[in-house]
């Protein structure tokens, strides 16, 4: 990102290293992609569809990654399949679109039913909050704070003001239509903080949680958030602004996992993974609409963005009060 060169490939468009780095990102999807192709599917998936062969050759393929052997060697002769008789519960496989989603519907109505709507309900709309401030925020985290680097100023601003300040100073300047993408230094460093703090504080959560419970760990980590979050309106010390930022992006990101486990006590074994699977998908749309709020009202509406953003985090942590966990 602190490289200066560029490769003109249109005459509208160039290849920067901001762009290259996106292309590196790409690269662990496109390997994990691949290896996904070498690899069988589940057993035991496999045995409840009645592919008894190809179960037996996944357990085998398993076991020679695993110890070097075959079943044989191993004196396996074949799989017990008996347990899965129980055909209520066993995932079909449709080449029909419509036989998919109707069974995909049938196995979510049940959630949205007594006695699951309430907590489903109030977990999906705290996740979806979650990731609306984490992710929505921090993908405009390093912009922010590479503005707040940026800063030549004397005296000491707030974090609206900076934005204010260089809004105002692109619009002097501003000729014709073009992409400043350099990167103040000293952004890596804040966000190799930010990063810390995430690793540290998911070590630190799990003996939290020991001491004072699920439901107090995300109200009370949230209501910190929503606090630093306002905080950031008027706070001009850029040492206790980083913190303050930190602080209000890594326990909504915390929060995240912790609620993730509630939900699957909330609800029954064989629908936890849809659970799951629809409170984290509503909390992926969250963190895009966050995100998008983010750009269209930052640096027109600075204050209103960051009460807004911590209105919500206190609406998140009254909810989660309310989820018996």
């Amino acid at each position: 990102m602190s490289m200066n060169w560029s490769v003109g490939l249109t005459e509208s468009f160039s290849f920067r290293p901001w762009r290259l780095l996106t292309v590196f990102y790409l690269l662990p999807g496109v390997v994990g992609t691949i290896i996904l192709f070498k690899m069988p599917d589940s057993p035991k998936i496999l045995l409840s569809i009645g592919k008894i062969d190809d179960a037996f050759a996944a357990v085998e393929w398993i076991a020679l990654q695993n110890v070097g052997k075959r079943l044989q060697e191993l004196n396996v002769d074949k799989i017990k399949y008996d347990v899965f008789t129980d055909r209520e519960n066993v995932p079909s496989v449709s080449y029909s679109p419509m036989v998919s989603f109707k069974k995909m519907w049938q196995e979510t109505v049940p959630l949205l039913r007594s006695p699951h709507l309430r907590n489903f309900s109030i977990s999906c709309t705290v996740m979806c909050g979650l990731f609306f401030s984490s992710s929505g925020m921090g993908l405009w985290y390093p912009e922010i704070l590479n503005r707040l680097g940026s800063s030549i100023a004397d005296d000491a601003m707030t974090v609206c003001d900076v934005i204010d300040a260089s809004v105002n100073q692109s619009k002097l300047n501003q000729t014709t239509t073009i992409c400043v993408d350099e990167i103040n230094t000293k952004s890596y460093i804040d966000t190799i903080t930010y990063g810390t703090a995430l690793t540290m504080g998911y070590i630190l959560m799990g003996f939290v949680i020991n001491q004072i419970g699920r439901k107090a760990a995300i109200t009370m980590g949230l209501a910190i958030a929503a606090g630093c979050a306002i905080s950031l309106v008027w706070i001009k010390n850029e040492v206790i602004i980083i913190i303050c930022f930190c602080l209000y992006l890594v326990l909504p990101g915390l929060c995240v996992s912790v609620l993730s486990g509630a939900v699957v006590d909330l609800v029954p074994t064989k629908l936890r993974g849809k659970a799951v699977c629809i409170c984290l998908m509503l909390g992926r749309m969250g963190s895009v609409f966050g995100s998008n709020i983010i750009g269209i009202l930052l640096e027109t509406y600075c204050h209103v963005t960051f009460e807004v953003f911590s209105g919500f985090i206190l609406v998140c942590a009254f909810l989660s009060y309310l989820l018996p966990m």
